[in-house]
C-alpha cells in the first residue's frame, strides 16, 4: 500500500537555566513540530476500519505504556487525521528519536505498523536532596517518571520535575522550578540535569535564616512603635535555632524552619493590621548555614496623612454604631497633630473593631469646622448563600451557620460556622467569599463555598488469624472492622457497622441516624448492639441492646437528648441467668469544642440521668447519673491545657447491679498492667489532665498527663489510683484515632504500664 515516513523537524531553543547540561542526542531541548516531509503515495481520504496496531523496535518501553494512545481507535471508522493523532501521541511521549509507520490492508480495513527507535537508555538516575528533608527519599523516588535502564524521555523529565514540585506544593510550600518566572521567594527549588546517560534531580529546601525589615520613615515615634510591632510578628528563624542548646533542640525540628506559603502570608497579614505603613517590597537573598538558607527582606514606607503637623479642634468618628466615639478615640481635644498622632488615632479605632472581630473600612474626612473625622464603614450581611452543596440539602446544616442576614459581618461568627460544619463531617472543604452589593458600600453577600466529599463510605480496621488450641478454628480470627457512611444521599443520614472480635470476646454494633429529617429541628438515631465474652473460668456473657434516641439540634443554650433502651443480658456458667431491663435516659450537653476527636480549645458539659425498669425477675431496678466537664485552654499556638472531671453514682433497688468501672476511655491511664481486672463500684470519680501538643490539620498529637480516680460503693475515695505518663495519638486511615502510651502509677510499684485505646480524647 503506502509508506509514509515521519521525520522530526526540531526547533532548537536555547535553555537559559544552568542546571541542565545536554550531551549528544540530549544536548538541546526540542519542541517538536511534527509534519509530513515526504509523501510516497496518497492514502484515501475516505474512512476505513483500523483493525490492529503493531509497534516494532521497542526495547525498554512496554507496549502497555503506549496502548492508551491508540486503543480507542481499534475497530473504529477512522481517517488520516486519526493516524496522525496516533503517531503524534507516540512521538510526543518522548521515548523515541525516530518514529515511522506503514498502513497495510484494503480500502475497508487497514493495519497500522509503527516502527520506533528508542532514545539511549538512562544508566544512572540520582536524587540530590539539599535541606532538612521535608519529604523522604522513597516518596521522592516514586514520583519520578523516568527509570534506569529505560529510554530517556525529555517529556518524562519535565513531568518528573513537576511531580516532585507537587509533593511540596501539596504540603503548602512555595515551590519553584526552572520554568518559574520568579524563584527568589521559593522555599523549595526543584531542578534537574542531564549529562550523557545520567539524569540527576536536585531538590533544594531553604530554611528561613532571618527576617529583616526596613522602614522608610523619618519619624522617631513611628520607629519606636515599629520596634514593638516587630516583636509581635512570629515566624520561625533558623538563626534562633542555632542559638539553642542541645537540650532545647530535642524539642525542636529543623524541618519547621522551612516556611510554608501560609507562614509567609501570616507575616503579611500581621503587618496589614497596622495603618502606620505600607508594605512595598518583599525580597530574599541566599546566605550560609548548615542547610541552604535565605534571608527575607521586607521594605515598608510610612503612610502620609499630613506632611506637616496640623492644628485641629480634635479627631472624631462618624457612622460608628458598635462603639461610641469616646470608646474609640477617647476625649476629643484641640491641639497640634503630627502624622503619627493621626495614624495612632486611626490605629486605635481599627484595633477596637479587630479585637471584637468586625470587618470595617476606614477613611478620613476633614471638616470646615476644624475637626478631622474617621469615617467607619461597618459591613453588614445582606444575604448568605451556599455554593457547592450539589448533593447535601441546605436545611440539613443551615442551623450550624452563625452568619445571618442583617447582622454585622464578624470573624467570630465565621470561625464558629467553620468549626461546626467541619465537626458535622458532611463536607471535605469549607471556604468563605464576600461579594459587595452594587451601590451599597456597607452591604456584602456572604458566600459559603462547600466541597462535597468524594468518598461516601469509609472502611476502617483489620483482621488477623492465629491457630488456637482446644477451641473451634474460627476462634483464631481477631480484629476490628468498621464500615460507615455519613450523608451519602445528602439528607444528613449516617450508618455505621462495626465488628470486633478476639479469642474470648465478640462485639457487633449497628447504628444509624438522621439529622433534621424533613427540616425538623431534631436528630434521630437508633442502635443495635451485640456482644459476648468468656472469662478464664468458663463463664460466658451475652448482651443484646436495642436503643432509639432523639435530641434537639445544638443551640447556644445547649442540647437536650432522650433515649429509650432495651437490654437483654444472659450469664452462663454452672447456672444460667437472664436479665431484661428497659432504660430511659435524659441528657444535657453544652459544648464549644473546636474538634470532637482531639480538641485544643473550648469546653463541654454533659449531664446524664438513667432510670432502669426491670422486665424480668432479675432485671435492674435502679437510678444513676453521670456528669462530665472538660476544659481546653490554649497556651501557645499548638499547645493546650486539657482537663476532664467525671463523676457518677448509681442507686440500686433490686436486680442486676448497675456499676461503673475505671476502664476504657474512663480510666487512670497506666495505673495498672493491661491484663488487670478493672476496679468497679456504684460510684466513680475521675480527673484527667494533660498538656497536649497538636499542630493544626495534622493527624498526630502528643501529651504529658496526670490522672487520678477511684471506683467504689461510696464517695470514700477508696481504691484511689494515680498515674503520670505520656500519651501519643495518631489517626490511621484503616483504624481511626489510635491512642497509646505509658503511665507510671504513683501509689504502687513505680513501673511503667502500657495502655492502648481506640476513640476520641476528652
Amino acid at each position: 500500500m503506502c509508506g509514509i515516513i515521519f521525520l522530526s523537524c526540531a526547533l532548537v531553543q536555547t535553555i537559559s537555566f544552568s542546571e541542565v547540561d545536554f550531551v549528544g542526542l540530549l544536548a538541546k531541548s526540542k519542541f517538536l513540530l511534527v509534519f509530513f516531509i515526504v509523501s510516497l503515495s496518497l492514502v484515501s481520504t475516505f474512512g476505513f476500519v483500523l483493525k490492529e496496531v503493531r509497534i516494532e523496535g521497542l526495547k525498554t518501553v512496554k507496549v502497555s505504556e503506549l496502548e492508551e494512545i491508540y486503543k480507542g481507535y481499534i475497530n473504529k471508522d477512522v481517517n488520516e487525521q486519526a493516524i496522525d493523532d496516533i503517531i503524534l501521541g507516540i512521538d510526543t511521549i518522548g521515548y523515541f528519536e525516530e518514529v515511522s509507520y506503514e498502513l497495510t490492508g484494503d480500502d475497508k480495513a487497514k493495519f497500522l505498523k509503527i516502527k520506533v527507535k528508542e532514545n539511549p537508555p538512562i544508566q544512572r538516575l540520582e536524587i540530590v536532596l539539599n535541606g532538612p528533608g521535608l519529604v523522604d527519599k522513597e516518596t521522592l523516588r516514586n514520583s519520578i517518571s523516568l527509570a534506569e535502564k529505560k529510554a530517556f524521555s525529555f517529556t518524562k523529565f519535565w513531568e518528573s520535575i513537576d511531580n516532585l514540585a507537587k509533593l511540596y506544593s501539596d504540603k503548602g510550600y512555595l515551590v519553584a522550578t526552572p520554568r518559574s518566572q520568579d524563584k527568589s521567594l521559593a522555599s523549595v527549588y526543584v531542578s534537574g540535569t542531564v549529562a550523557g546517560e545520567s539524569v540527576k534531580f536536585i531538590i533544594t529546601e531553604y530554611v528561613l535564616y532571618k527576617l529583616e525589615f526596613k522602614l522608610i520613615s523619618e519619624d522617631e515615634e513611628l520607629k519606636k512603635e515599629f520596634e514593638r510591632i516587630k516583636k509581635e510578628i512570629t515566624l520561625r528563624q533558623y538563626a534562633d535555632y542555632e542559638r539553642k542548646n542541645w537540650f532545647e533542640r530535642i524539642f525542636d525540628s529543623e524541618k519547621s524552619y522551612v516556611p510554608t506559603l501560609k507562614d509567609l502570608q501570616s507575616v503579611v497579614q500581621s503587618l496589614s493590621r497596622y495603618v502606620y505603613f505600607t508594605l512595598i517590597n518583599i525580597s530574599a537573598e541566599d546566605t550560609n548555614a548548615k542547610f541552604p538558607a535565605k534571608i527575607l527582606n521586607l521594605t515598608l514606607v510610612e503612610k502620609t496623612i499630613v506632611s506637616e503637623p496640623l492644628k485641629l479642634k480634635g479627631v472624631k468618628t462618624k457612622d460608628n454604631t458598635v462603639f461610641s466615639e469616646s470608646e474609640l478615640v477617647g476625649e476629643v481635644r484641640e491641639g497640634i497633630y503630627s502624622n503619627f498622632a493621626i495614624l495612632k488615632k486611626i490605629q486605635t479605632v481599627k484595633e477596637k473593631y479587630d479585637k471584637a472581630g468586625y470587618f470595617i473600612d476606614l477613611s478620613l474626612e476633614p471638616n470646615p469646622d476644624g475637626y478631622l473625622y474617621i469615617v467607619i464603614n461597618e459591613y453588614k450581611v445582606r444575604d448568605v448563600k451556599f455554593e457547592g452543596n450539589n448533593l447535601t440539602k441546605s436545611y440539613v446544616f443551615d442551623d450550624m451557620v452563625y452568619v445571618r442576614p442583617g447582622i454585622l459581618l464578624n470573624r467570630n461568627e465565621l470561625q464558629l460556622t467553620y468549626v461546626e460544619l467541619m465537626k458535622a463531617n458532611f463536607f471535605k472543604s469549607i471556604d468563605f467569599d464576600f461579594r459587595p452589593v452594587q451601590n451599597e458600600k456597607s452591604l456584602v453577600d456572604v458566600i459559603i463555598k462547600l466541597g462535597e466529599k468524594d468518598k461516601k463510605f469509609d472502611f476502617q480496621g483489620g483482621i488477623t488469624y492465629g491457630p488456637v488450641n482446644d477451641r473451634p478454628w474460627w476462634d483464631g480470627f481477631a480484629g476490628i472492622v468498621e464500615l460507615s457512611t455519613t450523608n451519602p444521599t445528602g439528607h444528613g443520614e449516617n450508618l455505621s457497622i462495626t465488628f470486633q472480635k478476639s479469642i474470648l470476646e465478640t462485639n457487633i454494633n449497628l447504628s444509624t441516624g438522621i439529622r433534621k429529617p424533613f427540616g425538623w429541628p431534631i436528630i434521630f438515631g437508633a442502635t443495635i448492639k451485640f456482644d459476648s465474652n468468656e472469662t478464664a473460668d468458663g463463664t460466658s456473657t451475652t448482651n443484646l441492646v436495642y436503643s432509639a434516641n432523639l435530641s434537639t439540634i445544638k443551640t447556644t443554650l445547649g442540647q437536650l437528648s432522650t433515649e429509650l433502651r432495651f437490654e437483654d443480658s444472659t450469664e452462663s456458667s454452672s447456672t444460667k441467668l437472664n436479665y431484661k431491663t428497659l432504660v430511659t435516659s435524659a441528657s444535657y450537653i453544652l459544648e464549644t469544642l473546636d474538634n470532637l476527636y482531639v480538641p485544643m480549645n473550648g469546653y463541654s458539659i454533659t449531664l446524664t440521668a438513667n432510670k432502669y425498669f426491670p422486665l424480668s425477675e432479675s432485671g435492674s431496678d435502679a437510678f444513676s447519673y453521670l456528669g462530665e466537664i472538660t476544659m481546653h485552654l490554649p497556651i501557645l499556638q499548638n499547645l493546650s491545657l486539657a482537663s476532664r472531671v467525671l463523676a457518677g453514682q448509681s442507686f440500686q433497688n433490686s436486680g442486676k447491679p448497675v456499676t461503673f468501672s475505671l476502664a476504657g476511655l474512663n480510666q487512670v491511664r497506666g495505673a495498672n498492667p493491661p491484663d488487670t481486672k478493672p476496679v468497679m463500684g456504684t460510684v466513680i470519680g475521675l480527673l484527667n489532665s494533660e498538656i497536649r501538643y497538636k499542630e493544626k490539620d495534622q493527624m498526630f498529637y502528643g501529651s504529658l498527663f496526670y490522672d487520678i480516680g477511684f471506683a467504689s460503693n461510696a464517695y470514700d475515695f477508696a481504691n484511689l489510683k494515680q498515674s503520670v505518663g505520656i500519651e501519643l495519638g495518631l489517626t490511621v486511615p484503616m483504624f481511626g484515632l489510635i491512642r497509646f502510651g505509658w503511665g507510671i502509677p504513683i501509689q504502687a510499684e513505680i513501673k511503667p504500664n502500657f495502655f492502648f485505646l481506640f476513640g476520641k480524647t476528652f
